[in-house]
């Protein structure tokens, strides 16, 4: 903080008489008239409140009306406890000094008061930023770019103050490296896009391969957003349409194909799903939310309802069997060292391997906790 006062006690020493001097010759520079705020203040509200905090808020309310910040954004550093302020009976001054706005002059007529204040304007602001650190080269996809709030008065923000919106930045090429959170601004990107024409005529539902495309740079003027594609999304793609050679794509002529289980022949409720019955296809269809992508993830699995070939398996159309069955029948295995003893037992409950569940003794009724160790299979652990 930096605070200076144009009345000097008869107590202070020569080389504090030299200081004020100097700062009273820069305040020389200022005009001699007041500037008071444009706003109005409601005496009633000062009632109770001290010097300092009363400077302090209209230093506040001046900035925030010239900046047209809220009040709350700016701090004022006038908290060093040799920094006596005068009762002023009336509003105190402010404006900018030193030609900065990190800088405000205040003043009270009425004592022939002056000082300087170091203040900071927190401006805080919705800004468009890469969600990754992203190298040159890269084009920009919508999940590369957020909306951030930004402090863009902090030197540290990389904030310039060019505005671009998302769809300006989507499907830009990169012309340097930049890191997660940083502002998007113009100058990040070449004037120039890449974008994909056709060297075949092709049709429609036909898998695009790299021999069939040719890479053209254009300006970004003569481009539309929507064919502004990176390479890898157009070769995992199929055609929605028949195109023509020399035909520039775009994303309303493409689907994008994912791999998902399909059903090849029909399944009544309750079977077992297996190689038999489903096979993995790259499908070009809206993918549910829920669909099974690996035959892996259907060991035991049999189905809750009909399912007709030609659909994509979801995991509402199947629940996994346990390993072990209620009401049915299990083999009990009991392991020492001297012999394995194995017994036939009912289940009493449902079961998954690693599951402790309850089987009784067929001949004696008699029940006992075991844990499931495969299909049909518990053991008591010794």
């Amino acid at each position: 903080m930096i605070f200076i006062y144009t009345r000097m006690m008869k107590s202070i020493n020569y080389q504090c008489i030299l200081a004020s001097l100097t700062w009273l010759f820069l305040f020389s520079s200022f005009s001699s008239v007041t500037i008071h705020p444009s706003y109005s203040q409601d005496p009633a509200q000062d009632s109770g409140m001290d010097p300092k905090s009363r400077l302090i808020r209209d230093v506040k309310q001046w900035v925030a009306s010239e900046e047209r910040v809220d009040s709350s954004n700016i701090d004022v550093q006038a908290s060093d406890r040799r920094f006596i302020v005068p009762d002023c009976s009336d509003t105190y001054g402010v404006r900018f000094a030193f030609g900065s706005k990190g800088n405000v002059e205040v003043s009270c007529d009425s004592q022939s008061w002056k000082a300087v204040l170091r203040i900071n304007i927190n401006k805080i602001e919705e800004v468009l930023a890469y969600t990754r650190s992203i190298t040159q080269g890269e084009i920009i996809t919508s999940q590369d770019i957020e909306i951030i709030e930004l402090d863009t008065s902090l030197s540290g923000s990389r904030y310039i103050g060019n505005q671009i919106t998302r769809s300006e930045a989507e499907g830009r090429m990169l012309k340097v490296d930049v890191k997660s959170q940083d502002p998007v601004n113009p100058n990040q990107f070449d004037a120039s896009v890449v974008i994909y024409t056709t060297n075949l005529a092709l049709k429609k539902g036909q898998k695009i391969e790299l021999s069939m495309i040719e890479a053209i740079t254009k300006p970004v003027s003569e481009t539309q957003f929507s064919q502004r594609m990176d390479s890898n999304l157009i070769l995992n793609s199929v055609l929605t349409r028949d195109v023509s050679v020399g035909s520039v794509l775009s994303t309303s002529d493409l689907a994008l194909s994912a791999q998902a289980i399909v059903i090849t022949s029909l399944i009544e409720r309750g079977s077992m799903i297996d190689p038999s019955n489903v096979r993995v296809a790259s499908v070009t269809e809206r993918m549910p939310g829920d669909a099974i992508t690996s035959i892996s993830q259907l060991n035991r699995a049999i189905t809750k309802r009909r399912l007709t070939p030609g659909s994509i398996l979801r995991f509402s159309d199947i629940s996994i069997q346990p390993h072990v069955v209620a009401g049915q029948s299990t083999t009990l295995r009991l392991t020492k060292p001297q012999f394995t003893l194995t017994l036939e037992m009912l289940a009493l409950e449902d079961g998954y391997i690693g599951d402790r569940i309850r089987v009784r003794n067929i001949e004696s009724q008699e029940i006992v906790f075991a844990t499931v160790i495969d299909v049909g299979l518990v053991e008591i652990q010794q």
